[in-house]
């Protein structure tokens, strides 16, 4: 069954349901279970129609075609089939359509019934070119879109993609927001509107915890900001594993999360910039959550180094230009 979810113009949204999948989570002691999670920036991952809001490499393309794109849908399938996620959040998404594709090639990949994404949301800035998705073998539900209406700023507001909100039930329930942050590309200074959408997701992170104070909450997605940019928190009164705060200005709150980037002993980033590692995806969790086994993936969409594969529009090679990374995680 699939069903659409009306929301306001601000943001469009897709919701996908169906009947309730065998679970195959992991049971760990008491009543906890374990997922494992995957973010990936798939890079501009477009459509074969041209509908105007494409990139202009993708729009003056002559070899970006039908074909072109079901072998990339299909070397992006092969690459989250691998990965083997029970949730797997996508960035820079077209459209529903897009999700669509992707969940019938993920459907037809496997004979095990545990195995299939039954359940995806996505939402992106209405006119925008590119927005998140989230495929899952649990169910999804409380699809919500916050969008940022700044008038305070004497800059233009550039459009910024909103954050999304959903919970997973496992059969516990397990609050995501998914976010995609301002680039920092263009040459001018992004990190006004990157603060605003920190503010933005702090917030709703304490309106969660206010709701359900052992609420588990895990962040994601490509934050356009390396962990170093993040402010530190504070070792006095903090559990040992909030090591990052989210602060929200006008409040004048933060919120502690964890991110196992500080914790990670690898040599790997998420995305590689003149041969310089950056580390801009990211997974926060707080609440009652715990983040095991986090790393970069490397495979087939990364060179021997570990460098990723960026997909070229005049080649049609390549994968993306990040990394996707992965945790287990556990509430």
């Amino acid at each position: 069954m699939k069903k659409f979810i009306p929301l306001g113009a601000a943001a469009k949204a897709l919701f996908l349901a169906a009947c309730a999948a065998l679970f195959s989570c992991k049971n760990f002691s008491g009543d906890k279970v374990s997922l494992k999670i995957v973010n990936w920036n798939a890079q501009t991952f477009f459509d074969a129609n041209k509908d105007g809001i494409e990139y202009s490499n993708f729009l003056k393309s002559k070899k970006w075609d039908q074909d072109a794109y079901k072998e990339r849908l299909q070397k992006l399938c092969k690459a989250i089939n691998e990965l083997d996620g029970d949730l797997v959040i996508l960035e820079e998404i077209e459209n529903q359509g897009v999700v669509f594709d992707i969940s019938n090639a993920l459907a037809g990949n496997s004979w095990n019934p545990a195995k299939v994404y039954r359940y995806a949301c996505f939402a992106k800035k209405e006119n925008s070119s590119i927005g998140c998705a989230v495929l899952s073998r649990r169910e999804l539900t409380g699809l919500k879109i916050h969008s940022l209406d700044i008038q305070s700023e004497r800059e233009k507001v550039p459009s910024m993609r909103p954050l999304i909100e959903v919970d997973l039930l496992a059969p516990k329930r397990l609050k995501i927001f998914v976010n995609h942050w301002k680039s920092k590309g263009g040459g001018a200074d992004s990190s006004l509107w990157r603060r605003w959408q920190e503010s933005l997701l702090a917030k709703k992170i304490m309106e969660a915890q206010e709701a359900d104070p052992k609420t588990a909450i895990l962040c994601a997605g490509d934050f356009n900001q390396d962990i170093e940019e993040f402010a530190k928190a504070s070792d006095q009164g903090r559990p040992y594993s909030a090591n990052v705060e989210l602060r929200e200005p006008i409040s004048r709150q933060s919120v502690f999360v964890h991110s196992p980037w500080l914790t990670y002993q690898g040599g790997l980033g998420s995305y590689n910039f003149r041969d310089k590692w950056e580390r801009i995806d990211h997974f926060f969790s707080c609440g009652n959550l715990a983040i095991h086994d986090f790393s970069p993936q490397t495979g087939e969409w990364s060179y021997d180094d570990g460098r990723p594969k960026p997909f070229k529009i005049y080649s049609l090679k390549g994968w993306s230009d990040h990394l996707p990374i992965a945790c287990s995680v556990e509430f």
